[in-house]
């Protein structure tokens, strides 16, 4: 295995392939592996003394991991080639039609869980998600907490059919559909008021769109990602209407009074170019209790706002 680790390393480097080489290339190597090995299930199982007895390389390997380093030397997302990428505590299947999890949302779902842990570790509490994806988010609550109920939206069927398929192999089929809804809007103009026909809420959650087109984009994300995941309002814009990054926020406060209890708690992941002036929108519909979490690289990245 180490003789191939080399030729897809230096593969990367005669081709000038340069965004984490070395990272990239175990996960390569540990897809192209389990698609051989069924149960090899985790990272650490190849990378042992006894892997090569237990999972010996074979040319069909060999094969499919120079195919996925000459995918991802065009651009294409490591996660779109492998279709799968790791989030909190499971391993999630991922496409095109979805946003490929990030860590900066590992922070938004780890606030939630220690916020739930303490105020309903044992007793019933109801969520809701804009913007439902692949599903993560609204899984790992699922998943560590089963006396949850849940409702999610989501304005893509294609996303909708990946966070079936993640909820199927992670909550298990037939263990979900009694306790979680899924709803899919037929506008992007619709938010949090898809919600209002519900009981209200005691947690709210989301990653919306938030991306202005003046942000400043990595062109990989811009080709092959979702961009109606990305920016708000996406087919509206396209006709000329004037961009709002912040519409979802923004719907949120015009509709959180009829959705949120009035002792819940909402929390969004938000841009870090804009984290002062959605918090001061915030503080101006009456939220008095508002907390802005950091990022890994110290900006913005996580409110969190009570009444």
């Amino acid at each position: 295995m180490l003789n191939l680790k080399k030729k897809i390393l230096d593969y990367f480097s005669e081709h000038g392939h340069e965004k984490s080489p070395e990272a990239e290339t175990k996960l390569i190597l540990f897809n192209a592996f389990r698609n051989k090995y069924q149960v090899l299930n985790k990272f650490s199982e190849l990378f042992t003394e006894k892997s090569a007895v237990k999972f010996p390389l074979t040319p069909e390997i060999e094969e499919e991991a120079m195919r996925m380093a000459a995918e991802r030397i065009k651009g294409i997302p490591l996660q779109h080639i492998t279709g799968n990428q790791f989030f909190f505590e499971h391993d999630y299947s991922v496409n095109s039609h979805v946003l490929i999890p990030r860590p900066e949302t590992e922070i938004l779902i780890s606030n939630i869980i220690d916020h739930i842990k303490k105020n309903w570790t044992n007793t019933p509490f109801r969520f809701a998600e804009l913007g439902l994806g692949s599903g993560i988010l609204s899984t790992e609550i699922l998943f560590h907490f089963k006396k949850s109920i849940g409702i999610a939206s989501e304005i893509s069927s294609q996303a909708i059919a990946m966070a079936r398929q993640n909820l199927d192999i992670i909550i298990g089929v037939g263990n979900w559909e009694d306790r979680f809804s899924i709803i899919e809007p037929g506008d992007t103009h619709i938010g949090f008021e898809v919600f209002e026909e519900y009981r209200p809420m005691d947690i709210i959650f989301s990653n919306p769109p938030y991306v202005s087109v003046n942000d400043e984009i990595e062109n990989e994300v811009l080709r092959y990602e979702p961009h109606t995941a990305l920016f708000p309002m996406i087919g509206a814009a396209n006709e000329g209407e004037k961009e709002n990054p912040n519409y979802f926020y923004e719907n949120f406060l015009k509709h959180h009074h009829k959705i949120l209890k009035p002792d819940g708690i909402a929390f969004f992941e938000i841009p870090h170019e804009r984290a002062d002036a959605i918090k001061h929108e915030f503080q101006n519909a009456g939220f008095s209790k508002i907390g802005i979490v950091d990022d890994l690289t110290g900006r913005p990245r996580l409110l969190i706002a009570q009444k």
